[in-house]
């Protein structure tokens, strides 16, 4: 990594960081609608995997992944204006957190359901193939996320179709309140993308 990229990367995982600790702030004294979800800890790997793509790729992130967010374009503004719930913000006040897109920043809005943007960014990727663009989809779903059926719905659609989908799969170890060991029988979660052809 060149010390551009470096710093670039340092640039998105601060400006993640401390937006987060602003909008934890503003949750505890009752300004925000809904919760605040962080990526405490997490904020390398989504920067770091957006920035990985090219300018035409697409990405779906999920709440933690905020950073991801910030190195596409949006703005702490645009995010400060969702979680307050005003009508100036990117989807007018009727969401809250990140679920928000822009299309012209390669951004689809994210779902509450673990695991949905799965078969979705699937079929994102397998348009690009079947138009001939190379493009790819990303999205990320967590340790708990990669229990749910369309996980598995979706990288089954996106094997067998040979669609371009980066899947990053975030093992923090608990799904809620729930460790991993008792979650799943396999040490390695990367291994589930095997059971698909999958390279991981």
């Amino acid at each position: 990594m060149d010390r551009e990229t470096a710093l670039r990367l340092y640039e998105a995982m601060l400006l993640t960081r401390l937006t987060e600790e602003r909008l934890v702030k503003l949750f505890r004294q009752g300004q925000t609608l809904g919760s605040v979800y962080r990526s405490l800890g997490q904020e390398a790997t989504a920067c770091a995997t957006a920035m990985a793509l090219g300018p035409d790729d697409v990405i779906a992130p999920l709440i933690r992944n905020l950073g991801s967010m910030f190195v596409r374009g949006a703005t702490p503004k645009e995010i400060f204006l969702q979680y307050l719930g005003r009508a100036t913000s990117p989807s007018g006040g009727r969401e809250h957190n990140n679920h928000f897109g822009s299309m012209a920043r390669g951004i689809i809005a994210p779902t509450s359901m673990l695991g949905a943007l799965i078969p979705v960014m699937a079929g994102v990727a397998l348009s690009f193939r079947q138009k001939g663009e190379r493009r790819v989809a990303m999205t990320w779903i967590g340790d708990g996320g990669s229990s749910t059926g369309v996980f598995h719905e979706g990288l089954n659609l996106a094997a067998s179709q040979k669609a371009a989908l980066v899947l990053v799969l975030e093992n923090n170890l608990w799904a809620y309140s729930t460790p991993v060991r008792r979650q799943v029988p396999i040490d390695n979660l990367a291994d589930r993308g095997k059971a698909y052809g999958i390279s991981s």
